[in-house]
């Protein structure tokens, strides 16, 4: 009971400071989470051969990011202008496939996540415009020249531990055909901490105006 007003306590201090820890999402369509739990069913199956120690990431928070923010003190302002960034927009098609790992370039690889195939410009696109955001909300833009991988999060590593042997046993899986996702919004989505691992609920969301046609 005191964990649960605590936790109460933080978040509303939150809501009166107006911080929250934020970043710009994607969801995914039921057919690619159905598809992801069960490759990640049989990932889980292989890694008790080998001394990996991976902490699987919860099916709920299964997303794809586009830019991750960290706390964000004018959240409310940031909500409001996020109509904008899909202004126009049609929706479009993101083709899910193929697993791999972080960091690359022979060193021990610290998260696994399943890809996107042939990344349409539209997702660049959408992801310029919410650069223009935060440019216009005051938040200074992370790692603006940074390569973007669009990629899904679904496990990763405690330890180099076993890693190698790992990977050899997830190569089966490695060219995974996990389904498509036909994108009709954006989410602001708020990732909250507390007891067990960080929760992602949805702190805002923008259709696109071509969804409703469709």
């Amino acid at each position: 009971m005191l964990e649960s007003k605590e936790k109460n306590v933080a978040e509303k201090s939150n809501e009166k400071h107006g911080t929250r820890r934020l970043f710009f999402a994607l969801e995914l369509s039921d057919q690619v989470r159905a598809a992801t739990v069960d490759l990640v069913s049989r990932l889980q199956k292989a890694a008790h051969f080998t001394p990996a120690r991976v902490v699987w990431v919860p099916e709920d928070n299964y997303h794809l990011t586009l830019w991750f923010l960290g706390d964000v003190k004018p959240a409310l302002k940031l909500a409001r202008l996020l109509p904008e960034a899909v202004s126009g927009m049609e929706p479009f098609e993101l083709d899910s496939r193929h697993l791999g790992t972080f960091p690359s370039g022979g060193r021990p690889p610290s998260v696994l996540w399943t890809g996107i195939h042939n990344p349409p410009e539209a997702l660049q696109d959408l992801r310029d415009r919410c650069a223009s955001l935060m440019a216009r909300a005051g938040i200074a833009i992370p790692d603006p020249e940074g390569e973007y991988h669009p990629h899904v999060t679904i496990a990763r590593f405690k330890s180099a531990k076993g890693i190698y042997a790992f990977q050899k046993q997830m190569e089966t899986y490695q060219f995974a055909k996990l389904g498509k996702t036909t994108v009709k919004r954006l989410v602001l989505m708020e990732s909250i901490t507390g007891d067990g691992p960080a929760r992602y609920e949805p702190f805002a969301t923008a259709d696109f105006p071509g969804a409703a046609a469709e």
